[in-house]
């Protein structure tokens, strides 16, 4: 059995006597080469813990050059092929694995597999005739990649998605065999893309996501698809929100609702929900509470038998609803509000969501969690315990940056030697100082 890998103290040495964490590292590195998506803190921990010895060669010249390395040895770097056996079983590795340098070594020619693999052009021959079948085809794809995504986070799955629109993407010049598939298939493009912008959001590549939101729109305007555009424009201001651009998410809302009136109520219930969202932030209480009073209102009188819900639509259920009516009375009782209403809210959301909604239940119950501590702190740390260790699996920027708020609102209270705990795992987690 091969010995454990064993830790790459020179990077280490070398990265302190910089002065800098693994996270800000990373991001030097991600900006000299303009990675996108960004490497994170945890790449340059596995480089620590010799996880990976020799990493693609673009990454080892710009950690020598933010590190003042002048080779790769001095940062302790060095390839598998050429680093001393360490097996202790008497086994004829040469013959065990006699394919090894004769095949593998010989195709991939010296270079990282990630670099060997980005070298080979696939075919790619879009049709001449688009069908009713190409449209489903498009539609089972962005199941999976919204079950991952919901699951799991949008970083294992975004370039898989992003191929899987390029390709569906080109089927929009060919002929439509049937009456009707050209405007599907639009639809079927834009949810596709505005899947794929919201798992890039989640990376933290803004820029990219809002390229991928605009070409959501187009297609849905292209299909006369209203309800999609709606939907599209509500995650584009989601998206606003998160940056801090309040105003722009409001109006970007109040865009999508121009005419939501021949939208069905669920669909109506949601904009009115994320309308609440900036409203909090902006300090505007009453307009608050009354988008939040009609979204409730609009979502108790659908009826789903009458005018089910459209793909796209999927994710708002009284879960979805409850965790964003939540979050904006948490902005509320930050600026001064009774904290109950927030916590009922983000409490049954944490409670009702359902299985396979991982990351939105992970939010709930991280934003949750941070509040109790203002208001209980014991029930903060348990909370944040059980939030912490449900999230932990998750490939979230977003879930991180939570968990970061929740660290900042243990501190006040970090003397209880449960509170520093769970603000140490939350360092281990998000990179942050403890």
């Amino acid at each position: 059995m091969a010995a454990q890998s064993e830790r790459n103290l020179k990077l280490r040495d070398a990265r302190r006597a910089m002065g800098l964490t693994q996270a800000e590292l990373a991001e030097r590195v991600s900006r000299r080469l303009r990675l996108d998506p960004p490497l994170d803190g945890n790449y340059i921990s596995k480089l620590e813990r010799g996880t990976i010895t020799w990493p693609a060669e673009a990454y080892r010249q710009a950690m020598g050059a933010e590190l003042g390395a002048g080779s790769d040895a001095e940062l302790g770097f060095y390839s598998s092929r050429s680093a001393p056996e360490q097996d202790t079983a008497p086994v004829d590795r040469r013959s065990f694995f006699s394919l090894g340098p004769a095949v593998a070594g010989g195709l991939i020619g010296g270079s990282s597999a990630a670099d060997f693999l980005a070298s080979i052009d696939l075919p790619d021959q879009a049709p001449a005739l688009v069908g009713r079948s190409d449209v489903d085809h498009i539609a089972q794809s962005i199941r999976a990649f919204k079950a991952w995504d919901r699951s799991v986070g949008g970083e294992l799955s975004i370039h898989a998605v992003a191929g899987q629109l390029q390709w569906a993407a080109r089927l929009l010049d060919a002929r439509a065999t049937q009456p009707g598939v050209r405007d599907d298939l639009h639809s079927a493009v834009g949810h596709l893309a505005q899947v794929l912008a919201w798992m890039v959001v989640d990376c933290g590549a803004h820029e990219v996501a809002q390229r991928y939101f605009r070409f959501a729109v187009h297609c849905a305007e292209q299909a006369q698809n209203h309800s999609l555009r709606a939907v599209v424009l509500s995650t584009m201001s989601r998206h606003q929100f998160l940056l801090g651009h309040y105003d722009d998410a409001l109006s970007t809302i109040e865009l999508a609702q121009v005419r939501a009136d021949r939208l069905p109520e669920a669909e109506q219930s949601m904009l009115n929900v994320v309308r609440s969202r900036p409203l909090a932030k902006l300090g505007r209480r009453s307009d608050t509470l009354r988008a939040i009073g009609d979204a409730e209102d609009l979502f108790a009188a659908y009826d789903p038998r009458q005018r089910p819900q459209v793909a796209w639509m999927e994710f708002f259920d009284r879960a979805e609803l409850a965790g964003d009516a939540g979050h904006s009375l948490a902005d509320l009782a930050l600026a001064g509000a009774a904290p109950e209403p927030a916590l009922d809210q983000l409490g049954y959301a944490v409670a009702s969501h359902s299985a396979g909604y991982n990351r939105a239940r992970a939010f709930c119950h991280l934003k949750s969690a941070a509040l109790w501590m203002q208001v209980d702190p014991a029930e903060g740390v348990q909370q944040g315990i059980e939030a912490v260790s449900a999230a932990e699996s998750l490939r979230s920027g977003r879930v991180r940056s939570y968990m970061r708020e929740l660290h900042t609102a243990a501190k006040p209270h970090q003397k209880h030697s449960d509170v520093a705990g769970l603000r140490r795992d939350i360092a281990r987690l998000t990179q942050v100082p403890a």
